[in-house]
């Protein structure tokens, strides 16, 4: 997965992990860039002790961590993505905090549904992660830590009580659950992957 200068390898083999490191080494070689290896982490999910393979880099060794963080979102060695959720809440409520401070300061306090379009715009990107998976499940559209914010985000906005129902404030606000956008940003992924330039990873 390659997002700007970000780059994530992903493989079920530590065999195939390193051809797939070498291959970047040759690339990078070729292109005239540098692999910043004391930035670069290895992550064994599922893995139980220290008993683990190693894996460098044009010879340079890269150590393992038990988490990673790829664009915001952190990932942990035990998959545990509710954990996960619960780190993105920060940029979330630090997205709806300056919103807050945004409409205070221009006067717009009495304008909702302002304040509810800067919130689609800028909140619920903070939020809809690709990495949302475990709550794309029937049922579990309101269980993730996030849900439980974005949902107490509208309620105090249209200024009613937090045992509103979920359903009659997010049609009000124009909001879906995230669990819709967490949808849609795995289905983009997805859908981008057969146009992507794969020579790297050996054209699979």
């Amino acid at each position: 997965m390659l997002y700007a200068d970000d780059l994530t390898l992903l493989t079920n083999e530590p065999r195939d992990m390193q051809i797939m490191l070498s291959r970047l080494a040759v690339y990078a070689r070729n292109k005239h860039l540098i692999v910043n290896t004391s930035k670069s982490e290895i992550v064994h999910f599922n893995s139980a002790g220290e008993n683990v393979p190693v894996f460098d880099v044009g010879g340079a060794t890269l150590h393992h961590k038990d988490s990673f963080r790829y664009l915001g979102m952190v990932f942990y060695r035990t998959l545990n993505m509710a954990k996960s959720a619960e780190h993105a809440a920060r940029p979330f409520l630090a997205s709806a905090y300056r919103i807050r401070r945004f409409v205070r300061k221009h006067a717009l306090v009495n304008r909702p549904h302002t304040f509810l379009w800067l919130a689609k715009t800028y909140v619920i990107p903070a939020g809809s992660q690709v990495w949302g998976t475990v709550f794309l499940q029937a049922g579990r559209k309101f269980s993730s830590p996030l849900s439980t914010l974005h949902l107490h985000f509208l309620k105090d906005t249209l200024g009613v009580k937090q045992s509103t129902t979920n359903w009659a404030v997010l049609r009000e606000c124009g909001h879906e659950p995230l669990q819709f956008y967490w949808f849609r940003s795995a289905v983009k992924l997805f859908n981008s992957m057969p146009n992507t330039n794969m020579t790297l990873c050996g054209g699979y």
